[in-house]
């Protein structure tokens, strides 16, 4: 996946709970290069592409915190 591109989410390539939270830093990661890109584009007077960077950087957060959700399901059955 690069910094602009957004595609659908499906959280099932995860089973574990471990799994959702590595994938869950991966979002995160991608989406600390987006908002660093965005930095970049600012500094260089590029709005229009920080303002695309920071809608990238936002769907990952998102889906970030559906992988954190699903691993809190599974660890919650796992629990009991």
């Amino acid at each position: 996946m690069t910094l602009n591109e957004v595609k659908t989410h499906d959280t099932s390539t995860a089973v574990t709970p471990q799994q959702h939270h590595t994938h869950a830093a991966e979002h995160f990661e991608h989406a600390a290069k987006s908002h660093k890109e965005v930095a970049k584009l600012i500094g260089a007077g590029d709005h229009k592409g920080a303002q695309a960077h920071t809608l990238v950087a936002k769907e990952h957060a998102v889906k970030a915190q559906e992988h954190v959700a699903e691993a809190v399901k599974k660890s919650a059955v796992v629990a009991k």
